[in-house]
C-alpha cells in the first residue's frame, strides 16, 4: 500500500536563474590578478623588436658562438671531426658552419647498434605496458624506430651527409630564435608582476636556447656517428623542435610559480611536510 506521507530527503537548493546578459566577460580567476597596462605591453614589444633586430644584425656572431660551442663539445665527447664546412641558411643572412663527422650507412653499422635498436623497441613496449600515461608516446616512438629500421634495411647503402644535417639543424634553430622573442613576450613579460624580471627571463631563455641547441646537436651527431640513420626519426622528434618547446615551457612553469606566489601567496597545502 502506497504511503501518503511526504517523502523525506535533503532539500535541493533553489536554482539560480540568470536574468539579463553581461556586456563584458570578466577574466578567468587564474589571470584576474594580473595587471596588464599599456606600459608593460609597449616595453615587451620593444624588447621583442630589439632582440629580433639584434639577432638579425649579429647573426654571424651568434652562429659563430654556436659553432664554437659545438666544436668544444665535440672535442669533449671525443667525436672525430674531420673538418668544417659552410652552409647556406636563409637569404640575406650569413653562412653557418657545421662539423663534418662520418655517418655510416646501414651496411656498415655495427651489430651493437642494431641490437640497441631492437632493445629500444622492446623497452618502449615494456614502458607502454607498465606506464599508461606514456603509452601513446612509447607506441609512436616504437613505430618510428620500426619504420626507420625497415627503410635502412631496404636502402642499406644510403649515407647521410653531415653537412646537410647541420644545415637543416641550423635553419630550424635560427628560425626558432627569431620567433622566440615574440613568444616569450606573451609568456614572461605579460604575466610577470615585475616587467623588468620578465625582460630578464626573455634574455635568459634566448641565451639558454643557444647553449642547449649546441648540446642537442652534438648528442644527435654522436648517435648518428655510431649508429648511422637508424635512430634518426626518433632523435629528430625528441631533440628537435619538441625540445625547444619543452625548455620554454619548463622555464615558463618556474616563472608562473614564482609570480603566483607573489600575486596570491603560497598555499600551505602545496608545501611539503617532510
Amino acid at each position: 500500500m502506497a504511503s501518503n506521507l511526504p517523502a523525506t530527503g535533503p532539500s535541493l537548493p533553489p536554482t539560480r536563474v540568470r536574468t539579463g546578459s553581461r556586456d563584458t566577460i570578466y577574466p578567468h580567476r587564474s589571470v584576474r590578478a594580473v595587471r596588464v597596462g599599456p606600459g608593460r605591453v609597449l616595453a615587451g614589444l620593444g624588447a621583442a623588436i630589439l632582440l629580433s633586430g639584434l639577432l638579425a644584425y649579429f647573426a654571424s656572431d651568434v652562429l659563430e658562438v654556436h659553432s664554437t660551442l659545438v666544436g668544444e663539445l665535440c672535442l669533449l665527447a671525443g667525436l672525430p671531426v674531420t673538418g668544417w664546412t659552410a652552409v647556406n641558411l636563409f637569404p640575406s643572412l650569413p653562412l653557418g658552419t657545421t662539423p663534418l663527422v662520418r655517418i655510416p650507412p646501414f651496411e656498415s653499422v655495427s651489430v651493437a647498434a642494431r641490437f640497441a635498436l631492437i632493445a629500444s623497441i622492446a623497452g618502449l613496449m615494456l614502458v607502454a605496458a607498465r606506464l599508461s600515461f606514456l603509452r601513446n608516446l612509447s607506441y609512436f616512438l616504437a613505430v618510428l624506430l620500426f619504420l626507420s629500421a625497415t627503410a635502412n634495411a631496404v636502402f642499406d647503402t644510403f649515407r647521410m651527409d653531415p653537412a646537410i644535417f647541420g644545415q637543416i639543424w641550423l635553419r630550424q634553430e635560427l628560425l626558432v630564435w627569431f620567433i622566440l622573442p615574440w613568444v616569450l613576450l606573451l609568456l614572461f613579460v605579460v604575466p610577470e608582476p615585475k616587467w623588468a624580471r620578465g625582460l630578464a627571463w626573455m634574455a635568459f631563455v634566448l641565451g639558454y636556447g643557444l647553449v642547449f641547441s649546441a648540446m642537442r646537436f652534438v648528442f644527435v651527431l654522436g648517435v648518428l656517428h655510431y649508429s648511422g640513420a637508424l635512430f634518426m626519426p626518433a632523435l629528430w622528434f625528441l631533440f628537435g623542435t619538441l625540445s625547444d618547446l619543452l625548455y620554454v615551457l619548463f622555464f615558463f612553469s618556474i616563472a608562473v610559480h614564482r609570480s603566483s606566489g607573489e600575486l596570491w601567496g603560497e598555499r600551505s597545502a602545496w608545501r611539503s611536510h617532510f
